[in-house]
């Protein structure tokens, strides 16, 4: 009887056990997924046929027409910098996301604004504790050029593309899209910070990642053009349509105004 009662006893235990364990299995796995389904994207990949022309002198004319209107856009712009710092500045961020005991991911990036353009770059760097060590994957996400469409003193909108350039897998190239929206108080001591980002693979129609990012910003610093904030927020990303990351991200952000901030820090 007692051997009966100890078996029954023994038998959640067992099962949570084996249930912890294929739960490490899984978790250590992904780095090593997400550079196996690059590698099979960059073996598998084709060409698409672009059929299609157009004529010379009426694309000319189209780029010069849109050459126009980006210039008297790009200066009603600038002329908004005296009420809108953010019209000309610089953006320098160390922020980085945990999912603990799990990933850690860092995102350095550095952003440039003049006007209507910005040209945004990061390190996406990913690393994951395993079994057996560490595991790391890293890409280059180069924003070119990203247009402001929205430009307020309490809020910021833009869209943008580039390229991410994985350097893991099969290391390849991929197009990527930005749609992100900056929303501050007045006085820019708080804010709130959303970004989507989009990478394809065009080829063979292969999303290599999707990512939601969300922060909260608060100043805990103003010098003239020099400004200090710290962040808050979570980050979300999933990679090949079937392996995903996710953690609570933190940081701290450097914003150098031009002209500077007059208000009260």
């Amino acid at each position: 009887m007692y051997n009966t009662i100890a078996i029954e006893i023994m038998r959640p235990r067992l099962a949570f056990t084996l249930l912890f364990f294929l739960q490490i299995l899984t978790v250590c796995a992904q780095v090593q997924s997400v550079k196996g389904a690059s590698s099979s994207n960059a073996s598998g990949g084709g060409s698409r046929d672009k059929g299609g022309s157009s004529s010379s002198v009426g694309m000319a004319y189209f780029v010069a027409d849109v050459i126009n209107v980006l210039g008297s856009w790009q200066q009603r712009k600038l002329k908004k910098k005296e009420l809108n710092p953010s019209m000309i500045s610089v953006d320098i961020l160390a922020q980085a996301a945990t999912q603990p005991s799990q990933y850690y991911l860092a995102n350095p990036r550095v952003r440039g604004t003049w006007g209507l353009f910005s040209t945004d770059f990061r390190l996406n760097y990913l690393l994951q504790e395993t079994a057996n060590g560490t595991e790391d994957l890293s890409s280059f996400d180069w924003q070119v050029l990203q247009l402001n469409i929205i430009t307020t003193r309490h809020v910021m909108g833009r869209v943008g593309g580039g390229f991410m350039k994985e350097n893991f897998g099969g290391r390849k190239s991929f197009f990527e899209s930005t749609y992100g929206l900056l929303i501050q108080s007045n006085s820019k001591k708080i804010g709130g910070n959303i970004e989507y980002r989009l990478a394809q693979d065009f080829d063979t129609g292969v999303v290599a990642r999707r990512e939601l990012s969300l922060q909260f910003e608060k100043r805990i610093s103003s010098r003239g053009y020099w400004n200090t904030y710290i962040t808050l927020g979570g980050v979300y990303q999933r990679y090949y349509e079937s392996i995903t990351v996710w953690g609570l991200q933190a940081g701290i952000a450097f914003r150098i105004f031009s002209p500077p901030i007059h208000y009260e820090p």
